[in-house]
């Protein structure tokens, strides 16, 4: 509801942006931040092309219902659905927008206890595209601590980053996750912490804090070092299988097996890239 921060959005390099009716709206705020965010779905020029996600209140908060009617009845294509405890629960959400002629993709927010326990049942709820590992609700729930020091805590949080990942990839969804820093400003920190998030095998990163995206992106987007490699795992593994080897030694001697292989074929793909 920040003018001046709206103002800087169509400069920031990300891929998708966040129309947000919860955490970040004070209550006094939050039929003038549904208004705004419907009437962004109804003219969604200001974002210049680029996709967008609307996150309403949660179903059960004062103020869910509403938002969730408001952004069936503008036939809202995507939606980041937050502190879901049950199946069921999205199934009801998923409805009021069935009623209204709408079948919008959800993303699902990981935040609440009872979200990881039944993580499957709402990974096959209906709507459902993908998952987001939020660890700030759900340190609150756990009473996990969120931050070690400067870092990110992510040992206390390594069964639910776990469960959501090997979930949303044996349901085909996408698996993201929102990266936390003690300093805004700690751009070193933020590249560690988006860098773990790669390596983990999460596909994306929410964002709260918009100078953080540049330094995300860079890590996210492959060097030409890595390209030129990956090329030559292809290329190289290819040969080795064309005389019926299932691993081969590369010449600056490392071996390849069909794991590092496919790791290469998703790189190349990721990059628009034809080995």
């Amino acid at each position: 509801m920040d003018d001046r921060k709206w103002s800087k959005v169509p400069g920031i390099p990300a891929d998708v942006f966040l129309a947000d009716m919860e955490d970040s709206v004070a209550p006094a705020l939050k039929e003038g931040a549904r208004e705004r965010v419907t009437g962004l779905v109804r003219d969604p020029s200001f974002f210049e092309g680029r996709e967008f996600i609307c996150r309403p209140n949660n179903i059960f908060s004062p103020w869910g219902l509403a938002d969730i009617e408001a952004l069936a009845a503008v036939q809202a294509p995507f939606i980041l659905y937050p502190k879901a405890r049950s199946a069921g629960e999205l199934r009801e959400v998923f409805a009021i927008f069935e009623r209204a002629g709408s079948r919008p993709e959800i993303q699902v927010i990981v935040e609440t206890p009872e979200a990881v326990l039944r993580l499957e049942e709402i990974a096959a709820a209906p709507g459902v595209g993908g998952l987001l590992f939020g660890p700030g609700d759900l340190s609150l729930e756990t009473g996990t601590d969120l931050l070690d020091g400067d870092t990110f805590f992510s040992d206390g949080f390594l069964y639910a980053r776990t469960k959501t990942l090997t979930t949303a990839r044996a349901f085909g969804l996408e698996a993201t996750e929102g990266i936390f820093v003690a300093n805004l400003k700690d751009a070193d920190e933020v590249r560690r912490s988006a860098l773990r998030s790669k390596k983990f095998g999460f596909s994306g990163n929410m964002l709260i804090y918009p100078p953080h995206v540049p330094v995300v992106n860079e890590v996210r987007t492959p060097s030409p070092e890595q390209l030129e490699r990956a090329e030559r795992v292809v290329r190289e593994y290819d040969l080795g299988r064309a005389e019926g080897k299932n691993a081969v030694t590369m010449q600056d001697g490392t071996w390849v097996t069909i794991h590092q292989y496919r790791g290469a074929q998703e790189l190349l793909a990721q990059a628009g890239v034809t080995a």
